[in-house]
């Protein structure tokens, strides 16, 4: 099979798995947003933040450097396997003893957060023996088979949590939701994959493995600080419900960046890493890339600022009405975040993941300055606003650098991203308007009525104004026309 139908597959596959997850964790979280209060969602907010932190150093970039590896990748993933485990192992041993430490983070105390912390952190065992697994399905590009653990793991999260929530388990309807998915998936990912490992380290392929992972882990770390230390100043200054709300805002105007990115990046940096001598196809399949991610994040991005206050209304006002403002803020965070994500996998796949600890390094630093005078002044606003300056520098400062490993320039950023800009902010405009024509309060009709006008719309600009799309939609439709052909043949 060609890399071209590989990438195609994949991405097909990856965004069957992500869509059909995602809708089941949005929709399990917006249920639990009217269910439970904003602190629940603060207190598992802070226990991530500690959680989220070990699982980096847990992993030391091995899943990364096994994608790149092209030499030894039998002998290498027995190796990282048991060292996940065992790191693993030391990190819940952590989590455990730091836990008490962590409750007393916040401006006001809860003692829920000590139990919480432990109870998620067994999250980490329970990861660590899927994790290369995973690992060796997405380096050969096999995303269909990933489906399954995914798919499965997010509706048992869905279903239990919000049956505990219904029952009045509060915080603990969230956790036990997590323990049960993360079990589950590990369970379908052995059932799914047909590699087993074999009882073997070997400390030179360890030592390598780690050189290239080095790298990664130190800009992950970076990134780590980078987008959680605004939970942590939030925590520490405004308390656990403001952080929920403000977890609620990053969640939601995020979407763009940490589904629809991701979905795209799990199949891209193992097909990069095999594009290493082919310049000119690494450029015209990151643009490619770039062009059918920014169609998809852009007017999300867009419709979240615009339709902000009627997804807040939808949910509930008077709970969460301080993440209005937040989240419109956040939703540029969140398009920037998006569009600049597959940066990253330019830098590795074109072997300079030292790039990625440059850059992390002056976001973490900015970000520190600022913030504890942003978050005194302004709360959640400014911890909000400053997270979106910020990432408008970080897009130049990036798209810069990748320019120079692909040898491309701005204007080829320009003629991708100004039309479908254009086409979701009049297509928001008018699916923004439609309910004051209609005199509909704002809520959450408005909202079903306005995103309905504005993804017509948007479909509408972009199908008569962009030629190669519909040379594209065209070819790909008379492709699936054929296929049914030949399969009614081989049927008859």
């Amino acid at each position: 099979m060609s890399l071209t139908r590989q990438i195609k597959r994949g991405v097909f596959w990856v965004a069957v798995s992500t869509v059909s997850m995602k809708l089941l964790s949005y929709l399990a979280y917006f249920v639990l947003a009217k269910l439970l209060l904003p602190e629940a969602f603060g207190l598992v907010a802070g226990a991530n933040l500690a959680i989220d932190a070990l699982q980096l150093f847990q992993e030391m970039g091995f899943g990364s450097a096994l994608i790149y590896r092209q030499e030894e990748v039998e002998e290498a993933a027995d190796t990282a396997f048991f060292v996940i485990i065992f790191t693993a192992l030391v990190s819940y041993a952590v989590a455990y003893a730091v836990a008490p430490w962590v409750a007393q983070m916040a401006s006001q105390p809860d003692p829920h957060i000590t139990p919480v912390l432990r109870a998620l952190a067994l999250t980490l065992v329970m990861g660590s023996f899927g994790r290369v697994p995973l690992v060796l399905l997405a380096k050969e590009m096999d995303f269909r088979r990933r489906l399954l653990p995914a798919v499965l793991s997010s509706l048992a999260y869905t279903i239990t949590a919000t049956l505990l929530a219904v029952a009045g388990f509060e915080v603990w309807s969230i956790v036990i939701g997590r323990l049960v998915s993360a079990a589950l998936q590990v369970v379908v990912v052995w059932w799914v994959t047909g590699w087993r490992p074999r009882f073997r380290f070997v400390p030179r392929l360890a030592r390598e493995l780690f050189d290239y992972g080095k790298h990664i882990i130190a800009s992950q770390i970076l990134i780590f600080g980078i987008t959680n230390i605004d939970d942590a100043f939030v925590i520490r200054t405004r308390g656990w419900a403001e952080e929920g709300m403000y977890d609620l805002a990053y969640r939601t105007s995020n979407m763009p960046a940490t589904q629809i990115t991701a979905l795209v990046n799990q199949v891209m940096f193992p097909a990069f890493a095999k594009m290493q001598g082919d310049l000119a196809t690494f450029r015209r399949t990151y643009f490619q890339a770039l062009r059918y991610v920014s169609l998809l994040v852009v007017p999300v991005a867009v419709g979240t600022v615009l339709f902000a206050p009627d997804l807040i209304a939808a949910i509930d006002a008077e709970k969460w009405g301080g993440a209005v403002l937040p989240l419109q803020l956040l939703g540029i965070y969140g398009l920037l975040r998006a569009v600049a994500g597959n940066m990253g996998n330019v830098f590795k796949g074109g072997g300079k993941p030292r790039w990625l600890t440059g850059i992390a390094l002056w976001r973490l630093t900015t970000m520190a300055l600022l913030l504890y005078p942003a978050t005194l002044r302004w709360g959640i606003n400014g911890v909000a606003g400053l997270s979106a300056i910020v990432s408008v520098v970080d897009f130049f400062i990036s798209g810069t650098l990748a320019n120079r490993v692909i040898n491309s320039s701005w204007r080829d950023y320009a003629h991708i991203l100004l039309p479908i800009l254009g086409y979701s902010i009049v297509s928001g405009a008018l699916g923004w308007a439609a309910p004051e024509l209609a005199s509909l309060d704002r809520g959450v009709w408005a909202l079903l009525l306005g995103g309905s006008i504005m993804i017509i719309a948007y479909g509408v600009l972009n199908w008569l104004g962009q030629p190669g799309l519909r040379a594209q939609v065209r070819g790909l439709f008379r492709q699936l026309v054929a296929r049914r052909r030949r399969s009614s043949q081989d049927v008859g």
